[in-house]
């Protein structure tokens, strides 16, 4: 609500430290920015591999640099480094976007989305219940891939999601039963949000080719 955020601003209320995982991403980037516009504290983390640009990426890290915003290159399957890097910065509130993207990559290299997509979760989770924090859910991203064979539009939360069409579908989805198996089991409340496609400064060129494709677009407002 807008009053819990005057709240979390400041500049004389507390500062939260946010790790944003995948933050050379799109996503990732504009959400670590408009954290510290908000008065947040954002921690950057993303271990940069070469799924697409190189190049790209890059140039977000500096977008973020140049804000003064603490970026951490780390893979969040790396337990370790996970934990050092919430001590060092005092994280109290997670953002995990951080993620193998991408329907037809996961045709030709499914054990990189199980890994990412999966495992990197479930570790995340655990490092949240092994240092004790639980008090505030966990954000994180999933995607409109989950609703996969679903003929009805437009699609809805409440929708069954029971027929993925690629796997990466199907590992979006056992992050959200995993979240809430992590809710039943050590109270750790979470949010998924189910991502369509984003387009924007920084995005990636496939996603702008992609828009500027589309003659006619539909907006579904809900």
């Amino acid at each position: 609500t807008e009053e819990r955020i005057e709240r979390l601003k400041g500049p004389n209320g507390p500062k939260f430290a946010v790790m944003v995982t995948g933050a050379a991403g799109f996503v990732g980037m504009h959400t670590a920015i408009a954290l510290k516009k908000l008065g947040m504290t954002p921690i950057g983390y993303d271990n940069v591999n070469e799924y697409y640009s190189i190049d790209l990426k890059e140039s977000r890290i500096e977008e973020l640099k140049k804000r003064g915003i603490d970026f951490v290159r780390g893979d969040v399957c790396d337990v370790a480094k996970l934990k050092e890097t919430i001590q060092k910065h005092n994280i109290t509130r997670f953002i995990h976007l951080a993620a193998q993207a991408g329907v037809r990559y996961s045709l030709d290299h499914p054990l990189e989305y199980t890994r990412n997509n999966v495992d990197c979760t479930v570790n995340i989770l655990e490092v949240m219940v092994e240092l004790g924090l639980k008090n505030d859910p966990l954000v994180y991203a999933s995607s409109s891939s989950v609703y996969g064979n679903n003929v009805k539009t437009p699609f809805q939360e409440t929708d069954r999601v029971e027929d993925p069409a690629s796997l990466y579908a199907a590992t979006k989805r056992s992050d959200e039963l995993i979240a809430h198996t992590y809710f039943n089991l050590h109270n750790i409340t979470s949010i998924g949000l189910r991502f369509f496609t984003v387009y924007g400064p920084y995005g990636r060129y496939v996603d702008a080719a992609a828009a500027a494709r589309a003659s006619c677009p539909t907006l579904f407002t809900h």
